[in-house]
């Protein structure tokens, strides 16, 4: 695969006929690009988002491309996505296909986002934005894409990634440029080449028995021991933007929480002193005494846990999006009201849909718990970063809370990030874990 990969990447740059414009380096198993548009005039309305995309890659890799739209609110908050779901280039044959998706505004919407995911291994083609709103019965208004069709070929000063549109969840073997055809189109063009895909790496990976589960974990780098817990209904694969660069520095014993990813789950009820309870059991089978423990969302919350029940196997812990318990005062109330929802839904669908039934639990984890008090802080000993980005689906007192309950923490908000801050700005979450890991006492 590698070999193949290698001359596709090779054929591109040499190809006298294509002149092109080479752009800096970076990588991912994702790579994520988007752009914001205002589309407040047409809140209500019905939409169609069209693009090109093209990939080239081996059949038996698992490389994708995907488009979807996302809305936001006045304060930014989310109101959904694309519904059916995204645009995807299935065909690996790198022939130019078209895609359409259709949808409508919400009633709130301010910002409709697009974004273009690459994953993994191939050549992605990306072209022709476009996005047209119903204003009238049968009238399609187009709404403005900056550079959709990235004709032009200049870069932004700041990203430096094609004008109009924004790199993010960038991690150093993806390259991007815009190439020339012979035809005189312009497109922008990805290329992955060596990405490792996190989750699924047999290399790295390895299965222990324990708890009445088996549980699946991957480890990387050498030194101090480092457990990375990812969130609600993700796998290892969630920190494909932090492994890299915390191996560096740490071994890092990335891990598929019960009933998620390639761990297995038994019968008894989802909660995260249950899941805590398994890291605890991890650490112990891997004869590590203590590790440094950074969780993101329900991984946080297990971080939170495993302090509480399991304090002597904490070294320091971070914290991301983390939350003591689930009602308006912690989560935002579109984040109550979703949740509430997919679980309605999820009992709707589960007696026929496998998927779905398996969601479930997982979903009932997020409305049920956790129960912590903040109080019970106090007890932990363990030096602890508190994260959130500013829009976070976490409140930002309830956050707060969290760091001023703790007795050796230290608070750091994201300015106008969200939940995802490990994605959106991989290179400011990274530099805050191991700015904190590496402080001395």
């Amino acid at each position: 695969m590698k070999s193949l990969l290698a001359s596709l990447l090779l054929l591109v740059l040499v190809l006298p006929a294509l002149a092109q414009k080479q752009l800096p380096t970076v990588v991912s198993p994702m790579f994520l690009f988007r752009q914001h548009l205002n589309v407040q005039p047409y809140a209500g309305k019905p939409y169609r988002l069209a693009a090109r995309m093209k990939l080239t890659a081996p059949a038996t890799d698992s490389a994708d491309a995907n488009v979807f739209a996302a809305y936001f609110d006045l304060n930014k908050q989310y109101l959904g996505s694309t519904t059916p779901g995204l645009m995807r280039a299935k065909r690996r044959d790198g022939a130019w296909r078209s895609f359409a998706l259709t949808g409508k505004l919400p009633a709130r919407a301010v910002l409709l986002v697009i974004n273009a995911n690459t994953y993994l291994n191939g050549t992605f083609g990306f072209d022709d934005f476009t996005l047209e709103v119903e204003t009238s019965k049968g009238h399609w208004q187009p709404v403005p894409v900056a550079n959709g069709d990235f004709s032009v070929a200049r870069t932004d000063s700041t990203s430096q990634f094609p004008n109009g549109w924004r790199p993010s969840y960038l991690v150093p073997a993806n390259t991007y440029r815009t190439v020339l055809e012979p035809s005189g189109n312009r497109y922008l063009e990805v290329v992955g080449t060596g990405v490792v895909h996190y989750g699924h790496n047999a290399q790295a990976g390895h299965t222990v028995a324990l708890n009445g589960i088996k549980l699946y974990y991957e480890t990387y780098g050498q030194g101090e021991p480092l457990l990375l817990l990812h969130g609600n209904g993700q796998s290892i694969n969630a920190f494909s933007a932090q492994i890299p660069e915390l191996a560096k520095h740490y071994q890092v014993i990335a891990v598929d929480t019960r009933a998620q990813g390639k761990s297995t789950n038994g019968k008894q009820t989802l909660t995260y002193d249950l899941f805590a309870d398994d890291m605890s059991a991890l650490l112990k089978a891997l004869n590590i005494p203590a590790a440094h423990v950074v969780g993101w969302s329900d991984g946080g919350n297990t971080g939170l846990s495993l302090a509480l029940r399991h304090p002597q196997q904490v070294k320091k812990l971070v914290t991301m999006g983390a939350n003591l318990w689930f009602d308006t005062l912690a989560v935002t109330a579109a984040t109550l009201k979703e949740v509430n929802k997919d679980i309605r839904m999820a009992t709707l669908l589960g007696p026929v849909n496998k998927h779905v039934r398996q969601m479930r639990p997982l979903l009932v984890l997020l409305r049920d718990y956790p129960r912590m008090k903040a109080p019970d802080l106090a007890s932990i000993a363990a030096p602890t970063l508190v994260l959130a980005g500013e829009h976070d689906l976490i409140q930002d007192a309830h956050t707060r809370l969290i760091a001023s309950s703790l007795p050796h923490s230290q608070l750091r908000i994201f300015p106008g990030l969200t939940h995802y801050v490990p994605r959106e700005d991989p290179a400011a979450f990274n530099a805050a874990v191991l700015g904190f890991l590496q402080a001395k006492p």
